[in-house]
């Protein structure tokens, strides 16, 4: 007897409606899941997962196995580590670990290597699946390809390091140094560097292999240096002549036997190893400067139409900061010609005042010698004349021997015991009859004496620049020297009631030919100031300027009376 509860007769069966709405159910599920999978692998390039329960976290994607040709069996034990980038291996390991240890995301970006040989940057990031009971029942995620975006970063990071080394050096030959130094760590594993002279002829200036074993073969490629024919087919020689760039993905040899100007040159490339090769020309303000040629030699890498636009953006960058370096080298050419020639023309022209001023002393005694003479006052007048006029003659040719021994660094103190009232007493009777003629009211103030160790004859000097300053741009107003002792400081002030500086001509004041008023009105060659300043800041001192337009000025001079 069978029980009723056993009566296969008895058992539900379920209804036709409720079975083909399972399978209706199952079957856009199915679709749902596979356009979630073709949505996944449209936006990722790599798609991955893994079982905890199987093969030790062996990761179960075929998108991997296609995209870096590793076999499941390669997969195991943490085998997808060797399909990534050497230097990001570590990085990745440890953003693996750390995930799985927090049941947290798993994001990190390394490059892997494709089926190729060739390295592309991810982005990969994982989540894990959790069971009911809250475990990782599987980690599920992705690898995104961010090489444009990672590629582009590196890219802005090298035009700013080499923009930095530009600016750091400002001799042409140092810049193109660091090119070739920093291109070989990140564009290619040669650099070649040519240069158009000023004579017009080229010369190969920078020769860089990124293994330095190759150093050997690096000087036999500088020796050939490129020769521009009337219609050059070696790239560095096109852009030279022409300033057009050339991008070879591909070297074959077929590709450097069309292109070798000689044996010897064909010879030297094959040795060299040449896969892919770039170059790009040097310009600066529409004139060809030189060529950057850029290769690779032990890698699967090829060049493309981005790395020649990064080329000439680099190129571009190099060509100014070489080009600045040219002008400033042919600036301080012109200075150091100027100052040669101001310190010969200084001499040249001191050489005929001599026997000038001797002739005059001559004149004057003949002159006292007759003093009956109707004509003695004129002559005497005269004589004085022409002896003032020397004096400043040989002022300024002073002046103009001291700026050439500042420029060439010959400028030099001797120091001695000197009485600086002494000094300033000394220099201020000189010109007291000068202002007198100019009716000036004159005013000396100092103490009986002012010691300190200094260069007498400077120190006179930078007084005797106040003091032509204020009675140049002062005439017919009070003048007034003062002299204090206070501490260990000296303190020197002049002042004058003249026409005054403006505030925004201050700051150029003391600079080498600084003016604040037209030469028309005002002579002199703007370097007293210059070398008071100089001399001054020799002595360990400063002086300082206070001053409003039309309300005369005053200088201050501070002198350390004590020297550690």
């Amino acid at each position: 007897m069978t029980s009723p509860l056993l009566d296969p007769s008895r058992l539900p069966t379920p209804p036709v409606s409720s079975e083909a709405a399972l399978r209706e159910e199952v079957a856009q599920l199915r679709q749902e899941t596979e356009r979630l999978r073709r949505l996944l692998e449209t936006a990722a390039q790599v798609t991955w997962s893994t079982e905890p329960a199987r093969d030790a976290l062996t990761p179960i994607s075929p998108s991997w196995t296609a995209f870096t040709g590793q076999t499941a069996e390669q997969l195991r034990n943490q085998g997808w580590l060797l399909a990534l980038h050497p230097d990001d291996r570590a990085g990745a390991l440890a953003a693996w670990q750390r995930a799985k240890a927090g049941t947290q995301l798993f994001a990190t970006r390394y490059r892997l290597r494709r089926v190729d040989g060739s390295y592309v940057w991810m982005l990969a990031r994982g989540m894990p699946v959790l069971g009911p009971d809250g475990s990782v029942r599987e980690w599920v995620g992705t690898c995104i390809d961010i090489q444009a975006q990672a590629l582009g970063e590196e890219r802005a990071a090298f035009l700013a390091r080499a923009s930095e080394l530009f600016a750091s050096s400002l001799e042409a030959s140092a810049t193109l140094a660091s090119l070739a130094n920093l291109s070989v760590s990140a564009l290619a594993d040669w650099c070649i560097v040519d240069v158009l002279l000023a004579d017009g002829h080229f010369e190969r200036v920078q020769v860089v292999a990124a293994d330095p074993a190759q150093a050997p073969l690096a000087a036999t490629v500088q020796r050939l240096t490129p020769m521009p024919q009337e219609r050059p087919v070696y790239p560095p020689a096109v852009a030279l002549a022409t300033g057009r760039s050339t991008l070879v993905p591909e070297v074959t040899d077929a590709v450097m036997q069309s292109v070798a100007q000689d044996a010897e040159h064909l010879e030297t490339m094959r040795r060299v190893g040449i896969r892919s090769l770039l170059t790009v020309p040097l310009m600066a303000r529409g004139h060809i400067l030189g060529a950057l040629t850029f290769l690779v030699t032990t890698s699967s890498r090829r060049y493309g139409d981005e790395d020649l636009r990064f080329a000439q953006e680099l190129a571009n960058v190099a060509g100014l900061a070489v080009d600045n370096a040219r002008l400033l080298q042919g600036a301080r050419e012109a200075i150091r010609l100027r100052d040669e020639f101001l310190s010969v023309a200084s001499h040249e022209l001191k050489t005929p005042l001599t026997p000038l001023s001797l002739k005059l002393q001559a004149l004057s005694r003949a002159v006292k010698s007759h003093p009956d003479s109707p004509l003695a006052p004129i002559i005497e007048a005269h004589v004085e004349t022409g002896h003032r006029q020397v004096r400043r003659l040989t002022d300024l040719m002073n002046d103009l021997l001291d700026v050439s021994r500042i420029s060439a660094g010959t400028f030099r103190l001797q120091r001695e015991e000197v009485d600086v009232a002494e000094v300033v007493r000394e220099v201020a009777a000189g010109f007291a009859p000068r202002f007198a003629l100019e009716h000036c009211e004159f005013q000396v103030e100092a103490p009986e004496s002012v010691r300190g160790c200094f260069d007498r004859t400077r120190l006179a000097q930078v007084l005797d620049h106040l003091l032509d300053n204020a009675l140049k741009y002062g005439p017919g107003t009070p003048v007034s020297v003062r002299l204090v002792a206070d501490g260990p400081v000296a303190r020197l002030t002049v002042h004058d009631g003249g026409i005054g500086i403006s505030p925004e001509q201050r700051p150029r004041l003391f600079e080498r030919y600084g003016r604040a008023v037209s030469e028309r009105h005002y002579g002199g060659l703007g370097l007293g100031l210059y070398l008071t300043r100089t001399i001054v800041e020799a002595e360990g001192g400063r002086v300082s300027l206070d001053s409003r337009l039309g309300e005369g000025a005053t200088f201050m001079v501070e002198l350390p009376l004590t020297r550690p």
